[in-house]
């Protein structure tokens, strides 16, 4: 039998809506900053050129920044401190499809890509694995920003924070070796959402 299954993500009809579902610091802080972003520019999606990183100051240890061109690929602009160490390598200018397991890595790209072309929004839960033996979940989520740039076709502001901080005594820190959605909420940001999409989640994820 398979590992996996499909699933289907639910949907909130806004940011508001989803807040509440949200567990980690980062992920809060850039969903209610990002609701500002929006509400500023009337209902628009914010424009990477116009993005303001010091605001999200408190999250970044566990937030990023891809260039997305649809099609082809997701590379890291920026990677927060905490997320270098999970990865155990500098992901600046690294294609985040490829850190993504082959069998997963289309459900990936479509996931990213939904975000720039619907646009849209997503939350998701996340078990990470490392090298060491340990599983620890996290929860991580995406909201788009508009390019500007040749061949960029938009970007993803992204925040990924573990829910249970594991204890680090030792001097060699675990390297994460597979981080696989166990759940996807997408948010609707006023323009809809695709509700055909399926994700490939564990099939002893629970539901």
């Amino acid at each position: 039998m398979s590992r996996w299954t499909t699933r289907r993500p639910e949907c909130f009809g806004s940011i508001a809506e989803a807040l509440p579902n949200f567990t980690t610091r980062s992920c809060k802080l850039l969903a209610t900053g990002y609701a500002s972003l929006i509400e500023r520019g009337d209902g628009g999606i914010p424009p990477k050129n116009g993005l303001d990183i010091t605001d999200f100051a408190p999250a970044m240890a566990n937030v990023a920044l891809t260039a997305v061109t649809l099609g082809s690929a997701c590379i890291f602009r920026i990677a927060g401190e905490a997320l270098l160490q999970r990865f155990g390598q500098n992901l600046v200018g690294v294609d985040y499809y490829k850190l993504v397991d082959p069998v997963r890595r289309g459900h990936a790209m479509r996931s990213m890509e939904l975000v720039v072309s619907t646009p849209c929004g997503f939350r998701t839960e996340l078990l990470q694995r490392y090298d060491n033996g340990e599983e620890h979940t996290a929860e991580a989520c995406a909201f788009p920003l508009r390019s500007d740039e040749p061949g960029i076709d938009g970007f993803i502001f992204l925040a990924d924070e573990q829910l249970d901080q594991p204890q680090v005594s030792s001097a060699i820190r675990p390297c994460m070796i597979e981080s696989v959605v166990t759940r996807r909420d997408f948010i609707d940001l006023g323009f809809g959402t695709d509700t055909s999409y399926e994700d490939l989640v564990p099939r002893d994820a629970p539901a």
